[in-house]
This record gives structure tokens, sequence and C-alpha cells, in this order.
């Protein structure tokens, strides 16, 4: 069975071609930069796995538009761009915490190829060290710093004192910032 579509097929429909294998192996390549470069414009995980889907049907889809021997993570980035503020205008139930422009500034601010190994080791440490967390302590990290929620309205929701979920919270930055300090040195230590 090929995989080439046939010479009568819809000119708007997918091909599965070269240029489509090409451009699908590159993103294999860099998915965990570019996945890095998403969790810095998405509010969380769920969002950033939607909006790398996403995007690896738009890769797949113009892949005839992408010229070998260019900056794939480029033309991939900018397509990811797209993809976060198309899906932060579909979730209109969920509230927008960041705008077109913040996206887009966060978007051209964005470390470039040489940083983003580091950036993305560090985003890694993160995640696993968030994951360590006690979930009374995730759940207070991601009100506070991915809801943008602030003590008082997370005691309020949570039925506890201001005082009680500023320790909670500075204990829980005290975890992560150790956790981020051991993980990243054992990685760096690594050749």
């Amino acid at each position: 069975m090929s995989n080439h579509a046939p010479a009568d097929a819809d000119p708007g429909a997918f091909r599965w071609d070269e240029s489509t294998l090409r451009v699908q192996q590159l993103f294999v390549q860099h998915q965990g930069r570019l996945r890095a470069f998403v969790l810095s414009l998405t509010p969380d995980f769920s969002t950033a796995d939607d909006v790398m889907q996403e995007t690896f049907l738009v890769v797949s889809r113009k892949a005839g538009e992408f010229r070998p021997g260019s900056n794939f993570m480029a033309w991939a980035r900018r397509i990811a761009t797209f993809k976060v503020l198309d899906v932060i205008r579909d979730r209109q139930r969920a509230p927008v915490r960041l705008s077109d422009d913040v996206v887009e500034a966060l978007a051209a601010a964005a470390p470039d190829d040489e940083s983003e190994a580091q950036f993305a080791a560090e985003t890694n440490a993160l995640k696993q060290c968030l994951e360590k967390l006690a979930p009374a302590a995730r759940e207070l990290i991601r009100l506070r710093y991915f809801g943008e929620h602030t003590p008082e309205e997370i005691g309020r929701r949570r039925a506890q004192s201001v005082n009680a979920i500023n320790v909670t919270l500075s204990r829980a930055r005290g975890f992560l910032r150790q956790c981020l300090e051991r993980r990243l040195n054992v990685e760096g230590s690594h050749p």
C-alpha cells in the first residue's frame, strides 16, 4: 500500500509524501525543545500537549512549504505560537491569562537554539520537581503561579488563613529550588 495520495485526490487533502516524512522526523528530533517553548507560553501541561498535537498536524500539512536546510525550529516555533494563540482564543470558558501581545512578546524573547537545550532541561527538571511535591502543595503552586490567584483568594477558596497559605507556598518554593538545583547539578555533571 502506498503512502502517496492518488493523482486525482482532493488537492486540500493531507498528502503523505517525502517532505511530510522529513518534517515529521525533524519534529520528533526537536520535540523536546519545541515542547519547552510551548510550555513557556501556555498556562498548563494539558494545554501544551494540545498545542503540540495541533502543531504536529500543521507542520505535517504544510510540509511542502518547509525548505530543507532552513531553520526548522524557527519555522515550527512560529507555527506553535499561532497554535497557542488559537487555543487561548478557543478556550472561552477558561480565563485568558495572557493577551495576544504578551504571547507574541514571549515568543520573540524566547531563548535561541543554543540556550534552548538548557531551557528544555530546566523545564523538564521543574516538571519532575513539581510532580514530587505533596498534592496539596502542588495545588497551591498551581493556583498561585498558573492560576494567578492571590494568597487571599486561595485562602478563601480553601478556608485557610493567608499566613498558612504563604507558609505552605514558601516551603513549596524552597523544596522546588533545592530539587531543581539537585537535578540540574546531576544532569550537568553528565557529559
